[in-house]
């Protein structure tokens, strides 16, 4: 970070921890009329009061839908022309603007209020208040985004381009990637080569929170809104995505506060629900009593004997007890009596030597 940015970044820093949306809305409603200063409070939630509809506003006032319409826009209007002599009104515009400007000159209103780390429904509303008031700024409603804010020279054609150029990348990947591992895979694509000046890595991640259809998952990776491991439609996709993350077999117990603790929705999970999705779905496999692993991480499913066949067949050759219990437990947590027990199955198996067993149907060649 050079001296210049180092420079924006503390002032940004002080502005933020002095910035409160709601003293300056009260300044600003201070001059209206008790009337029309009641019908921005409504329409806008302002000033500890609930928001309301046009029609509700209106009824209240005796006044069609359609006056307090216009009433706001006038309303609005004047306020921004009163601003102009408000000296807090004007930092807290250079403040908005900023921000937005160096996201690539537009943000997700529900990014912005991250930004600024709000969490006060009120204080919200001043926000978004605020935003309606600074003419530099404009509402950005599209389907293929989120509802944003955009500043003038804000190019949406950057914006499309970007959103076309990202999916192909995921979709290239079949994957979630973490952010680090996007930015590398999206810096060696022309498109970045030929606008790199514009895309910073801080507007690369705001484009993407905007997209609407690129998400990111609860673990900070991004992928196609419709991939089961960006947004686990039911118990099965959240216990594969949790499990994938922590990377080792685990009791469904365990399992099941994974994916309570990461809190995907409102809905809490059991662990018995867990145990009765996982041991019917294939891409999980019961490696003991109630531990299951992912099948894709090379376990395969069946008893101990069946574990005990499919490593004689793959070494094609009897072999030892000793090395046959260390390869199943590769595969297995089970106590090695289980593994002797399964070993004794004569259909199966049969002893070839002191402590050498071979597949049942294999005999040795004439």
């Amino acid at each position: 970070m050079g001296i210049l940015d180092t420079i924006i970044h503390t002032k940004q820093t002080e502005s933020r921890a002095d910035f409160k949306a709601s003293d300056v809305v009260k300044e600003l409603l201070a001059e209206l009329k008790d009337r029309d200063r009641q019908i921005l409070m409504h329409r806008y939630g302002l000033g500890g009061q609930a928001t309301k509809t046009l029609a509700a506003i209106g009824s209240e006032q005796n006044l069609t839908r359609e006056r307090v319409r216009q009433i706001e826009k006038d309303l609005l209007k004047a306020l921004r022309k009163a601003g102009a002599k408000s000296e807090n009104f004007g930092r807290a515009k250079e403040f908005l603007i900023d921000i937005i400007a160096e996201h690539g000159r537009i943000i997700a209103e529900e990014n912005l209020l991250l930004q600024l780390n709000v969490s006060d429904q009120q204080e919200k509303n001043a926000i978004v208040f605020l935003l309606h008031l600074i003419e530099e700024l404009e509402n950005f409603i599209h389907d293929n985004y989120k509802k944003s804010w955009v500043t003038v020279l804000f190019n949406q054609d950057l914006l499309h381009k970007f959103a076309a150029e990202s999916g192909k990348i995921l979709d290239s990947r079949k994957r979630p990637l973490p952010t680090e591992e996007f930015l590398q895979n999206f810096k060696e694509t022309d498109f970045y080569r030929q606008n790199q000046n514009e895309l910073t890595d801080k507007v690369i991640v705001n484009f993407l929170e905007l997209a609407v259809g690129i998400e990111k998952n609860v673990f900070g990776s991004w992928g196609l809104a419709y991939w089961k491991e960006i947004t686990p439609k039911d118990v099965g996709d959240k216990a594969y995505l949790v499990m994938k993350h922590h990377g080792k077999p685990e009791h469904y117990s365990v399992i099941t506060e994974m994916i309570n603790k990461q809190k995907f929705d409102s809905r809490t999970a059991y662990k018995e629900t867990v145990h009765n999705e996982l041991i019917k779905d294939p891409r999980f496999i019961l490696i003991g009593r109630g531990i299951y692993a992912l099948s894709e991480w090379g376990y395969k499913p069946g008893v101990v004997a069946d574990v005990i066949a499919n490593i004689l067949k793959s070494a094609g050759k009897p072999m030892g007890r000793d090395q046959i219990i260390e390869e199943v437990l590769k595969h297995r947590l089970v106590k090695k009596n289980t593994i002797l027990v399964g070993l004794s199955n004569k259909k199966m198996f049969r002893k070839v030597g002191k402590n050498t067993y071979a597949l049942a149907e294999t005999r040795p060649s004439a």
